[in-house]
């Protein structure tokens, strides 16, 4: 059997700040953008597909979202340090700036929800 995973989703309190970052900042394709109920059902997707994220509206009722710790999502690079270059670029703020670490290349972004992702280097 083969799994994969498709898509991750990221809860955000602000839909169109989250959807800017994720495509203007970060480079990435919208690939579906629809009513769902009050809010948006949004799907990005790297350039040439891979698995997606989904940019859900978190519903004020939910306990606050830990932003304070990274993700664990991890994005992979072929090359960490000129892909956060670009990144850093565009506007997007690193916590971390690319390391060698044992197990190899990290750094850690912020989008501009404030929550905390990982990027390595395949």
């Amino acid at each position: 059997m083969a799994l994969g995973i498709s898509q991750v989703t990221i809860y955000v309190e602000d839909q169109q700040r989250a959807v800017d970052f994720w495509t203007a900042k970060v480079g990435f394709e919208i690939t579906k953008d629809m009513p769902y109920g009050e809010d948006r059902w949004i799907e990005v997707q790297p350039p040439g597909g891979g698995t997606g994220l989904v940019i859900h509206k978190a519903d004020p009722k939910w306990p606050g979202l830990a932003k304070d710790l990274p993700n664990y999502v991890l994005f992979q690079a072929d090359d960490i340090v000129k892909t956060h270059e670009e990144l850093a670029a565009r506007g997007v703020e690193f916590t971390q700036e690319p390391q060698q670490q044992p197990w190899g290349w990290s750094a850690v972004f912020k989008d501009d929800e404030g929550h905390l992702f990982h990027l390595g280097q395949r």
